[in-house]
């Protein structure tokens, strides 16, 4: 696609009043092509032909949306530059220190630096408009581009610059006399302002049997994607601390994380396609809902990966993580509503012993639907591959699968179906 841009030649009130509306159209755009995909259960099944016809169509409707947020991202920063610049105030005032990952030669790290304040942590009292402005503001970011950070990783300190968007993204060499998980410490510094902030870096214990790879909405967090209202309301009127996770989802991930004996210690790896900009709402959520950490591995959805498709960003980011961990196998877990099935099923065939197992979470249990026909046909594709292909309506359901296997420990269903039970006790999702 041809990259448009969007010129602003009135930079006053009224043409920022316009920006943050047309900005709310476009994420409203960009969620109803990715929630019309969704079909309710149909008793004549369309013709096959056309159901991928329409698919198609829809995929068209979503690059519209996602090239429109681009216009109007790239509008809105024009317009807010010039007015800082007037005025200015576009002094940093965060570093957006995102976690990275070790493996025994290299240290990857990725940041941002923002000219808005952190927006503050959930506390689960607040109100809907409270939610909505949070949502704004993490989706009318104000990036600072530039900027010099100093990154301290052991004794040394590494200087990298951000980009147009305020991305900084580096890969330093390992210290061998400095711990697989040190902190790597980020510092900007010019004149009065002084921010620090501090990457957490996950890596592989000695102890580790296999790496988890999961995806996160529908896999982990529920987003309604099967009901446009429901997604709606979750994605702009929701937080941290009124998104729960899916039934059972913490137990089986701590359950993945101590092995097949119990006893290892497994690293996991959250790969999404939300943006960047999500990133304090879903590490908030992980901490807040029992999940393992680990890394979350996002999307920048601005100017520099407008090009890229989801489905090209998840199939990159797992290769990445398989060629940097290359004695471990992985367990790949996503789910029915994306291309989780056939990203996955390719990433088996082109690391042949690599991938122990694929499972794909059901976002419509109990349905005979479209989306259940396309995962089982692309299983059928790949069945060559002779890597167990799992579609699983809950936490369960995988669990004593993973248990035929090996990757789980007997009766290790019994204990995430309890977790199961205690998840559902919390309430509705999205309450």
């Amino acid at each position: 696609m041809t990259s448009t841009y969007l010129p602003v030649k009135d930079t006053g009130p009224e043409q920022i009043s316009r920006i943050w509306v047309a900005t709310l159209v476009a994420l409203l755009a960009s969620l109803v092509t990715c929630t019309a995909g969704a079909r309710p259960p149909a008793t004549e099944r369309p013709d096959r032909d056309m159901e991928r016809t329409d698919m198609g169509w829809m995929q068209q409707l979503r690059e519209m949306a996602s090239h429109g947020i681009y216009m109007v991202e790239r509008a809105s920063d024009d317009s807010r530059n010039r007015l800082s610049k007037r005025a200015g105030s576009s002094k940093p005032q965060q570093i957006a220190a995102y976690s990275g990952y070790a493996n025994d030669s290299h240290v990857w790290v990725h940041g941002r630096v923002l000219a808005s304040r952190p927006i503050a942590t959930a506390t689960g009292a607040e109100t809907w408009w409270q939610n909505l402005h949070a949502t704004f503001q993490r989706w009318e970011s104000d990036e600072v581009a530039a900027a010099e950070v100093k990154l301290r990783y052991g004794d040394k300190v590494f200087p990298v610059v951000t980009d147009d968007e305020g991305y900084y993204a580096v890969r330093l060499d390992r210290n061998p006399a400095v711990p697989a998980s040190e902190d790597v410490t980020a510092t900007y510094a010019d004149g009065e302002v002084l921010l620090i902030a501090t990457h957490r870096v996950f890596s592989p214990h000695r102890d580790a049997q296999y790496l988890i790879v999961s995806d996160m909405d529908d896999t982990v967090l529920h987003t309604g994607i099967t009901d446009l209202l429901t997604a709606a309301r979750l994605t702009f009127l929701g937080n941290a601390k009124s998104r729960k996770p899916l039934p059972g989802v913490a137990g089986l991930y701590r359950a993945l994380m101590a092995g097949g004996e119990g006893t290892a210690t497994n690293p996991i790896f959250y790969v999404s396609n939300s943006g960047w900009n999500l990133y304090d709402l879903l590490d908030h959520f992980i901490e807040i809902n029992d999940l393992p950490g680990g890394p979350l591995l996002l999307r920048d959805l601005g100017f520099n990966d407008r090009h890229a498709s989801s489905r090209e960003h998840k199939a990159e980011t797992v290769r990445h993580l398989l060629e940097r961990f290359t004695s471990l196998p992985v367990v790949l877990i996503g789910d029915s509503g994306q291309h989780d099935a056939e990203i996955y099923a390719d990433i088996a065939t082109s690391f042949p012993g690599r991938v122990l197992a694929i499972y794909v979470r059901d976002i419509d249990p109990r349905i005979d639907s479209p989306y259940d026909l396309d995962v089982d046909s692309v299983f059928d594709e790949f069945s060559g591959t002779q890597v167990p292909m799992v579609r699983g309506e809950d936490s369960r359901a995988f669990a004593e699968h993973m248990q035929t296997l090996g990757i789980l420990p007997l009766e290790s269903s019994e204990r995430v179906a309890g977790s199961a039970i205690r998840d559902d006790q919390r309430g509705r999702v999205g309450r």
